[in-house]
């Protein structure tokens, strides 16, 4: 599984976890204490944008359905996006979410 750190808005470790590929990142996250912040949940609010500041390449951004607003090249809505199933066990990712 993929390992996942989150940092708040000033760079600052708010926690990380083991990711797969059959949740979005951001429901992983909270099960794992991770306080990722949620409106609509589904992609037409942006309060749990995130920047990937690592390993966008093993993030499908719209995993769990399409996106209602957009987001820049390096930012995933994490209710949204899941790590990607033929994403190495070893991967890692690195999210800086803003509302945090």
């Amino acid at each position: 599984m993929a390992q996942v750190k989150v940092t708040d808005h000033a760079g600052e470790m708010a926690g990380e976890f083991a990711s797969n590929a059959e949740e979005s990142v951001g429901v992983q996250a909270q099960d794992a204490g991770v306080p990722v912040m949620f409106g609509c949940g589904s992609g037409a609010c942006g309060t749990c944008r995130a920047t990937v500041t690592k390993g966008m390449e093993h993030l499908d951004a719209e995993a769990i359905d399409e996106a209602q607003i957009e987001t820049a090249e390096n930012e995933v809505l994490t209710c949204l996006c899941a790590v990607k199933p033929e994403a190495p066990a070893d991967a890692e990712i690195e999210l800086a979410l803003e509302n945090l």
